[in-house]
């Protein structure tokens, strides 16, 4: 694999848009609303992708995930 193509394997992975049953673990919390209890609360736009990983982050993931293709 390419260092072209894990680049765009890591990208793809960072933009993702999260599915709607996205729970996070240890301790990271989605707030589906914007100022809630306000009256400018408001529903956000789902998660895209994740703030977990920087794209070097991302980029060594996916080279753990196809060594040894």
């Amino acid at each position: 694999m390419t260092d072209e193509q894990i680049k765009h394997m890591a990208n793809r992975f960072l933009g993702w848009k999260l599915p709607e049953d996205f729970y996070p673990d240890a301790g990271i919390k989605f707030a589906p609303h914007v100022n809630p209890g306000c009256e400018y609360d408001h529903a956000r736009d789902g998660p895209i992708g994740t703030n977990l990983f920087t794209a070097i982050q991302a980029e060594a993931m996916v080279r753990h995930m196809i060594e040894g293709l």
